[in-house]
């Protein structure tokens, strides 16, 4: 798409199976439109890496789409579609969950919810995945990007929030182009009435498992430091305090 033709006002047809997503409903189609004109949305930025029906979006899961919105103020911000097929209610247990992650620094800023959506701050940059496969190799750039997301699990440790999906960092991390800021995304499944796996999540798709961790391993090529984490890994799963946490991050930043 050229020019302004990947701006669509809401009225337009082609945002039909993206507000009703995978089955349309035509009722559900107004209600929904209804929905973007209370959150003061004037127009849909059809861009992004993710791919559906020939239409490029921010991103696509298994509960939401995710697209890019501009309002009648001219703030380009983010907005999360719950799909029509998605078990859950509303979006205001992930709303809530943010607003309190975003007292902490992180996860994108939430402004506002409605029933089948949710406003947020739009995030520039790669998911996980893409941005470790990058032509970015440098060891001293790969270990500030490792740290800055174990530190951010720690605080939901910390916290009692459970992210629920850090195991697979692929779509839930997205990373600043320059790896100078790593976001958290996708609250849709944190839990605070479960035991806190965050840091041996993100620790374990990292190092140990998963096509990230692959990677890795070409950057970081030290067998014995992965040894050694898991080591402390288990340490800090019977006991997650500052000491244990400070322990593992003392063994990734050596050479």
């Amino acid at each position: 798409m050229t020019g302004f033709s990947n701006k669509v006002l809401l009225s337009s047809y082609k945002l039909a199976d993206l507000l009703c997503y995978p089955k349309f409903d035509s009722v559900e189609y107004r209600d929904r439109i209804n929905e973007l004109r209370s959150l003061n949305i004037k127009f849909v930025i059809l861009e992004g890496p993710t791919v559906l029906n020939s239409i490029n979006i921010l991103g696509k899961g298994n509960e939401g789409l995710v697209l890019k919105v501009r309002d009648f103020k001219n703030n380009t911000m983010a907005v999360k579609i719950k799909r029509t097929d998605s078990c859950r209610i509303a979006m205001e247990n992930e709303f809530n969950f943010y607003k309190y992650v975003n007292l902490h620094n992180i996860g994108p800023s939430a402004y506002l919810h409605t029933k089948n959506m949710l406003l947020m701050e739009c995030i520039e940059g790669l998911s996980a995945r893409k941005w470790f496969f990058s032509s970015i190799t440098k060891l001293d750039l790969v270990r500030r990007v490792i740290l800055d997301i174990l530190n951010q699990c720690f605080k939901l440790d910390v916290m009692g929030i459970d992210h629920g999906q850090l195991n697979k960092l692929d779509n839930h991390v997205i990373i600043s182009h320059d790896g100078s800021k790593c976001t958290i995304v996708d609250f849709e499944s944190a839990s605070r009435n479960r035991k806190v796996n965050n840091v041996t999540s993100a620790i374990q798709g990292l190092f140990f498992r998963g096509p990230i961790a692959e990677q890795v391993k070409t950057i970081y090529n030290n067998t014995n430091m992965r040894s050694e984490l898991q080591s402390l890994l288990t340490i800090y799963k019977k006991e997650k305090c500052r000491e244990n946490f400070d322990s593992i991050l003392s063994l990734i930043k050596c050479d």
